[in-house]
């Protein structure tokens, strides 16, 4: 089915933009018509490499909070308990939703339904919304008759894991602010203010001291070169992610961070947390844990962790234990091997994953408060040094300057 950019106003004559797909502009332009739409454009998006889709749309305005995508599954699982189809529940849920770049997405949706997909075929013509992990969650939810069920854990696997980057986020803003902006007076500091004394300790005739000469061609290297130093760290950080498509390097890159101290600790517990609850989600939605396990391996970036993911897939496969394929791996504490072990025993794995998420999430808040704690002391000690030796070099000339003019 081509797909089709388009033009229109709303009922208040706001401009909406966006991109669907239908069988053709006539009838792109009736379905918006019947959803109150005044359309002023229909084009047929570009095919090719570089051709434009509602992914990509998505993926670019990033206009799409994850609290809207997590209120659609709730919303959608307490309208399906209530007793509405699935199709009425979707269009209540389109006119109400305010969000116009969301908007479209469940309109596109409804009219896939409407020629015979499931919600789960449906939501995967928009995978930036809809990861694999959930659409795996509502293929099983439509296939065993709970979908309102399987929703409402898909909802809350959602909101644990925007909590979790809420957390890291709000953490990290602080250093990383302050660090910036030191960067940026040091820059400054460097390339303009040292300069200007030295011009006038130079006219005074003095000697200037072994730090301020210092300074002094380091403040000429960067008005140099400062230029190509900024070209290449913008060369490496855009070469970072084709680099990282190079798994000899992506194995090395990934190691490399979980053996810093604090941030290697930190990078495992966010992992296990992510892990340990999307399995016990899908567990408890009624996936089989062979088909869960073979989700689970996408679940991270991490290639050490993707590593015993898929080493425990395969051992589970070839009819081993979890606990037992976990306890080979350095990726897991021995208290998470217990804890699944014990959980293997007793037929509750689901509900003990439940409790190792929890546990983990709670040590992932502690580990970011370590990491801040040191972070912050660290970079303040480190940019006041930088800054003590920039004003040191343009002391000492002063000193000298006052020793020579000054009265004998």
């Amino acid at each position: 089915m081509p797909s089709f950019t388009y033009k229109v106003h709303d009922q208040s004559g706001k401009k909406v933009k966006g991109i669907a797909e239908a069988i053709s502009e006539k009838a792109l332009a009736d379905q918006l018509a019947q959803q109150g739409y005044f359309v002023t454009s229909i084009r047929q998006a570009q095919q090719g490499t570089f051709s434009l889709n509602l992914n990509k749309i998505l993926l670019w305005s990033g206009r799409v909070p994850t609290d809207d995508v997590t209120l659609f599954y709730v919303q959608l699982s307490n309208m399906l308990e209530a007793g509405l189809t699935l199709l009425s529940s979707l269009q209540v849920i389109s006119n109400q939703i305010d969000n116009q770049t969301f908007k479209p997405v469940i309109q596109n949706i409804i009219s896939r339904i409407e020629a015979g997909e499931s919600l789960s075929e449906s939501a995967a013509h928009h995978q930036n919304l809809f990861p694999l992990l959930y659409r795996s969650m509502i293929k099983v939810g439509e296939a065993g008759g709970n979908l309102s069920k399987v929703l409402r854990f898909v909802a809350e696997l959602e909101e644990a894991r925007s909590a979790l980057k809420d957390k890291i986020r709000s953490a990290l803003a602080y250093p990383v602010v302050l660090i910036i902006a030191s960067i940026a007076v040091i820059v400054f500091m460097i390339v303009w203010i040292v300069p200007s004394f030295i011009t006038i300790f130079s006219k005074s005739g003095i000697l200037l001291p072994l730090p301020t000469r210092m300074m002094y061609e380091f403040s000429l290297w960067m008005k140099v070169f400062g230029i190509w130093l900024a070209v290449f760290f913008c060369l490496v950080i855009a070469s970072f992610p084709i680099l990282m498509k190079i798994q000899p390097i992506r194995h090395s890159w990934d190691s490399f961070w979980l053996k810093v101290p604090v941030v290697g600790l930190l990078i495992k517990r966010i992992e296990i947390s992510r892990w340990s609850r999307s399995v016990a989600l899908m567990l408890s939605s009624g996936v089989n844990i062979l088909q869960t396990l073979e989700i689970a391996r996408n679940l991270t970036q991490n290639s050490v962790f993707q590593d015993a993911f898929q080493k425990c897939y395969d051992s589970v496969q070839a009819g081993g234990r979890l606990a037992d394929t976990f306890q080979k791996s350095s990726a897991f504490p021995n208290d998470v091997v217990q804890m699944i072990s014990t959980g293997e025993h007793s037929g509750s794995l689901d509900k003990m994953l439940h409790k190792v998420s929890d546990f983990y999430d709670e040590l992932v808040g502690r580990s970011l408060k370590k990491l801040t704690d040191s972070l912050e002391p660290a970079s303040v000690l480190l940019m006041g040094v930088i800054v003590g030796f920039i004003m040191l070099s343009i002391l000492l000339p002063i000193f000298d300057m006052i020793k020579i003019f000054s009265p004998k």
